[in-house]
């Protein structure tokens, strides 16, 4: 099956994440983790294709999007609004066909 194909563990990982903090409006690190965890392994599977799939890119942004709009009245999600950030990055690195070791750190990337 391709990488590209609805993913329901994608689709729990969500559900446990961003689904948790849109309705029930708790903050969890730990299921955020997991799903940027997911991703980026997801995102070694990916490497080689040129398409991505919209349940991926609707994750990706989704994820982003609650953690912005939840910061403002909750103080969970404001402490934790850098993972927003992160999840856009995310998105621009899958984009680039990047994976999570492409990149060190400190050292400057050469173009």
């Amino acid at each position: 099956m391709s990488e590209n194909h609805f993913d329901i563990e994608l689709d729990e990982l969500t559900y446990r994440s961003v689904g948790q903090l849109i309705t029930a409006e708790r903050f969890d690190a730990a299921a955020f983790d997991a799903l940027e965890d997911y991703i980026w392994m997801k995102a070694e599977r990916l490497r080689s294709d040129f398409v991505l799939s919209k349940q991926l890119l609707k994750t990706l942004r989704s994820a982003a999007q609650a953690i912005r709009n939840r910061a403002e009245s909750l103080s969970a999600a404001r402490q934790q609004l850098h993972r927003a950030d992160d999840f856009d990055r995310l998105l621009d690195r899958l984009i680039a066909g990047e994976v999570r070791n492409d990149r060190t750190p400190g050292v400057p990337r050469i173009v």
